[in-house]
């Protein structure tokens, strides 16, 4: 039984301790008073429930005596595999309690059986990640701005969200060749509009707001659906975007309600409405906590990961890292530790490292464009992260896929004066 550091506790006390703590109609007041223990001795078996988790329940105090050989009771494999089997079961329920404990469960949405903890078997359980994000649906670009490095506009965002999801059901079924596809993530980390919250594309952006809503809704129903074919089962995350909000500064209250993002996520669930296949996280946070297979995955937009800058000398994978050791700083005051960090916003592919947590960093749909074109970013052609996470070895594949062939520069023709060139 796991060590309460303070106030000295018997193993069945502590046995006592932890089966309260797992009752969450009470608190942590109420069962010290029950058990006639001090508040902060409670406090501390209840972090030390949530690190221990399962173990913390079942392992045995150190004078249980094992017993003779002669009185083992000898089963067969079959038994052995269904008792694994029914401790696979008790081991996401356990952790359910626990995330409730740490309030990642505290929605009004409900997390897939099919992404919690269970049976392995011998190849493996998988889930297929797809991360859209900075779509900018209903942008112009105007290629003849940027010396021909982009162009963008409704029909080309069609197809280049068309070959996204075309990538992720060939791509992904290759990577999960060895294990078992249990559906796949969505995760849509904001910016799915362009929006209106500069003068300049309110001229020239080719459709309104709420055209590009209505536009974009049709894209990712179409992506579901390709989705879907493919692996029978999808969860999409939503968090909203600094351009989809409908206010000209970005706000601390009901960021997520004034979105447009928001709005583009509520009638992609009243459209799956009644189908148990797809399922949906989003709310009024700027932020979602997902679980997989007992770890979690964190999704923002990185305009709110609480570092500004990031187009100086070291670029946007700087501000990103800093973003994400405040984050986890942020998280691991209320005993929560993401295993997985992801969102967009700086348009930046990158897969940085904080210590063992990984950080994706999307690209974009838009591709380089004329503000970015004012920033002299390094061009980086519009993609998007794909990956498969394992429930033995986590993030195990990840590639971002090209949304867009890059085709040669042309440069405008210019006549020069006879014997010029040769100056």
């Amino acid at each position: 039984m796991a060590n309460i550091k303070g106030k000295h506790l018997s193993e069945e006390q502590r046995a006592e301790v932890f089966r309260a703590l797992l009752d969450q109609k009470t608190t942590v007041a109420r069962i010290a008073k029950k058990l006639g223990h001090q508040r902060e001795t409670i406090s501390r078996a209840r972090r030390v429930l949530m690190e221990a988790g399962f173990a913390a329940l079942t392992k045995q105090p150190e004078s249980v005596q094992t017993p003779p050989v002669s009185d083992i009771e000898i089963h067969d494999a079959k038994f052995w595999q269904r008792t694994a089997t029914a401790r696979k079961t008790e081991i996401g329920k356990l952790e359910r309690a626990l995330a409730e404990m740490g309030g990642i469960y505290n929605s009004r949405y409900s997390i897939p059986k099919w992404m919690m903890t269970g049976a392995s078997g011998r190849k493996g359980r998988a889930v297929i990640g797809c991360l859209v994000s900075d779509i900018h649906d209903g942008e112009k670009i105007d290629p003849d701005e940027i010396l021909g490095v982009n162009e963008f506009n409704p029909d080309i965002c069609a197809k280049r969200l068309d070959r996204y999801f075309y990538a992720a059901t060939v791509i992904g079924k290759r990577w999960a060749e060895d294990c078992w596809i249990e559906g796949a993530l969505l995760s849509l980390a904001g910016d799915l509009i362009s929006g209106d919250i500069h003068e300049e594309l309110r001229i020239t952006n080719a459709l309104t707001s709420t055209e590009q809503v209505l536009h974009v809704t049709g894209l990712l129903v179409s992506g579901i659906k390709r989705l879907l074919d493919a692996y029978g089962r999808v969860h999409v995350v939503g968090v909203p975007g600094n351009h989809g909000r409908s206010t000209i500064k970005p706000t601390a209250k009901l960021y997520a309600a004034l979105s447009y993002d928001m709005l583009v996520l509520s009638m992609l669930a009243a459209k799956f409405e009644g189908d148990s296949r797809v399922t949906f996280q989003f709310g009024k946070s700027k932020d979602q906590i997902t679980p997989v297979f007992g770890r979690t995955i964190h999704t923002t937009h990185f305009d709110k990961i609480g570092t500004r800058g990031g187009q100086g000398f070291a670029g946007p994978m700087l501000p990103i890292v800093r973003g994400a050791k405040k984050l986890l700083e942020q998280q691991g005051s209320v005993d929560r530790r993401p295993d997985l960090i992801q969102g967009g916003h700086y348009h930046s592919t990158g897969n940085p490292y904080l210590g063992p947590l990984p950080i994706l960093s999307n690209g974009s749909v838009v591709g380089v464009s004329e503000y970015a074109d004012d920033l002299r970013v390094a061009v980086e052609p519009p993609q998007q992260w794909l990956y498969l996470l394992h429930d033995k070895w986590w993030l195990r594949e990840r590639q971002p896929v090209i949304l867009d062939d890059m085709k040669p520069v042309e440069l405008p023709k210019v006549r020069v004066p006879a014997g010029m060139a040769r100056a």
